[in-house]
């Protein structure tokens, strides 16, 4: 490539990345503008009071609770503690804004117990509302209206029981509604009420979980779908290595994206959170193998990045038992370990993508722009903390099903690439087939002629004799009576024909010749080497003797087999050979057709089966462009005939 060239085409990626990166920003804002809980608008508490009346009701049919509980910080309370002498909260949080009982203070353990409650003043009338709780860590009693409702786990420290999952409570009521959690929490990252809980009408309730759930399952059937599709093509292929990495990558990322519809149907703990933890370790792993393996990246300091990201996985498996021995600085350690690794993964597969960009990988464009996405998600989940999505997903599950997209595609390509180079390989092994059958039909017909040869020079001394004796005895008429009759077979015996002065050409010239002859083919073939004359060998057309052979026989080849589906008319096939200068070549077919070629954008499919293009047409112009030349075809429709141009360049 030239300079040029590389320039214009590294000014037009950096264009293009930046263009990514601005569609990307602008794709998580818009998913924190208009899918987040805590930018969703509506009505929200004021010191542990939340008024709905009809108005807001109807306006807001579902109202995410975020903002104004009261929280009471070490006790699990009861409504009873309420009844007299009701505790004063210790303070009023909106959910999200910790992470555990903690509340912001490094000194407080991040286990223990606390309680949240709400009161919500709705219209007189008695009628039904849908109180949904995503997952609350770890265990709790919810009250309502003073009756216990639900409990997941026991939250009673003496006997801790920790359940989590998404839990949906019906409610008839009217005039107020006052909700109490009681929970508990020693065994996870997090503890309390993380997520805001969702309040209003069930049909708008049932609405955002059903949205919800159909969003996490089209992602997951997505992923599975293209992953088994690209493993079984790939394991038909030669790309069986990026075939495996790819399934899994898929694998990797539904077991990171799922937990919403486990947790859906499923109460548990610890399993579900050790395999999304563990599959997203994974998923980053083995994108950086899939970037290695793309990007053709030779460097071994690179398997330092891999390593690891296999560590991590290992840590997640041993999370679960390090986590109940409540100590805060390996829960902070996990964080930074977690934090760094991201970075680390996202620094290294970008990374990647540039170097071999300017080594100039064809395919390390669309790795590239799925890995920015995959960065800029990164930034954008520091930059914009306070996100809870209602149906779609937080920017990193969002960017990295974007980046098994581009993966997908970049393997797909890889894949078909390595159908077209079989399919091309097969080709050329025909060719090289076609050029020793060829070869061997030459050299039996030059054994012949040696033969006749050596048959010629064992009866020459004889015919030397004869002639010597006619000159001797001076009977110079019988001597030019005898080269009348012997001359003629002498010259019919040397004589030889020849098409070119390439020897390739030549042999299957000459082989083709044969074969348009048995299927009464009209075959001229004409060679013009005089605008060359003088400058360079005849000979010399600076191409190896396989690609030399592919072409020509597969423009042969192709002429023939459109000569045989002509049923009336007459079959003629010319070919012109044509050296313009000293190191170019051209060659062209013009051949008669039956008029069922059929064309498809700016090429021809193959009259042999539906639907396929001919691999013959691909070589030819795989050949071309490997000598820096071009392959033109043109079909004729009236007049029924098809021309094949090659140049070539040496």
């Amino acid at each position: 490539m030239s300079n040029g060239r590389r320039k214009y085409s590294a000014i037009t990626t950096a264009i293009l990345a930046a263009v990514v990166c601005c569609l990307a920003v602008c794709l998580c804002l818009a998913v924190y503008r208009y899918d987040n809980k805590y930018t969703a608008p509506g009505p929200q508490a004021q010191n542990g009071v939340l008024t709905l009346d009809g108005q807001s009701l109807a306006a807001y049919p579902a109202v995410f609770l975020v903002d104004g509980w009261e929280y009471y910080g070490g006790r699990l309370l009861t409504p009873e503690d309420f009844a007299v002498n009701p505790p004063v909260p210790d303070q009023y949080i909106f959910i999200g804004r910790y992470g555990g009982f903690d509340v912001g203070n490094p000194n407080t353990p991040p286990h223990g117990s606390a309680s949240y409650r709400l009161k919500i003043l709705i219209p007189d009338d008695v009628r039904a509302y849908t109180l949904e709780l995503p997952e609350i860590y770890s265990a709790y009693r919810l009250y309502v209206n003073g009756k216990l409702t639900l409990t997941m786990g026991d939250p009673d420290p003496a006997n801790y029981r920790p359940a989590t999952g998404d839990q949906s409570v019906s409610i008839q009521a009217g005039g107020s509604i006052d909700i109490l959690l009681a929970v508990s929490d020693f065994s996870h990252f997090y503890s309390g009420v993380v997520y805001p809980p969702i309040f209003g009408e069930p049909n708008a309730v049932s609405a955002i979980a059903n949205a919800r759930l159909a969003f996490r399952c089209a992602l997951c059937a997505i992923a599975l779908t293209i992953g088994v599709l690209a493993a079984l093509i790939g394991f038909l292929s030669r790309k069986k290595k990026l075939a495996v990495l790819y399934g899994l990558l898929c694998v990797f990322f539904v077991g990171y994206v799922c937990y919403p519809i486990i947790r859906t149907f499923v109460t548990g703990f610890q399993v579900e959170y050790a395999i999304e933890n563990f599959s997203y370790n994974a998923m980053l792993a083995v994108i950086m193998l899939l970037a290695r393996a793309v990007c053709g990246q030779k460097n071994k300091l690179g398997y330092i990045f891999i390593v690891f990201g296999f560590f991590m996985c290992f840590v997640e498996v041993i999370m679960p038992f390090l986590i109940p021995l409540g100590n805060l600085r390996i829960m902070m350690t996990y964080s930074a370990l977690v934090s760094a690794y991201e970075w680390i993964a996202a620094a290294y597969i970008t990374g990647t993508a540039v170097y071999s960009m300017i080594k100039g990988k064809i395919n390390s464009r669309g790795l590239l722009f799925g890995f920015l996405i995959f960065d800029v998600s990164l930034v954008m989940d520091r930059i914009l903390p306070l996100d809870e999505p209602i149906v779609t997903g937080w920017f990193i599950e969002l960017a990295s099903f974007a980046l098994v997209l581009f993966v997908g595609v970049v393997i797909g390509r890889e894949v078909a690439a390595g159908y077209r180079e079989a399919a091309v390989m097969t080709e050329r092994a025909n060719s090289m087939e076609r050029i020793y059958q060829s070869a061997q039909s030459y050299f039996t017909v030059l054994r012949q002629e040696m033969d006749e040869t050596e048959k010629v020079r064992h009866d020459m001394r004889h015919h030397f004799t004869m002639i010597g004796g006619f000159v001797k005895n001076r009977q110079y008429e019988k001597l030019s009576e005898y080269l009348a009759v012997h001359g003629e077979t002498f010259r019919a015996s040397g004589e030889r024909k020849e098409y070119c002065p390439i020897d390739v050409i030549n042999i299957l010239s000459g082989h083709y010749e044969a074969i348009a002859e048995q299927n009464r083919i009209y075959l001229d073939i004409r060679c013009d080497f005089s605008a060359a004359a003088g400058e360079a060998e005849p000979e010399y057309v600076g191409m190896s003797d396989s690609d030399l052979c592919g072409l020509y026989s597969n423009l042969l080849e192709n002429a023939v087999e459109a000569c045989l589906r002509v049923k009336t008319g007459r079959r003629v096939i010319r070919v012109a050979v044509v050296r313009p200068t000293s190191d170019s070549l051209t060659i062209c077919v013009w051949n008669s057709t039956d008029g069922n070629v059929r064309a498809e954008g700016d090429g021809y499919l193959s009259s042999k089966e539906e639907g396929r293009t001919g691999y013959g047409l691909r070589s030819i112009q795989s050949i071309a462009k490997k000598y820096g030349g071009r392959a033109s075809f043109k079909w004729d429709r009236g007049e029924r005939t098809f021309e094949s141009k090659v140049t070539i360049t040496a």
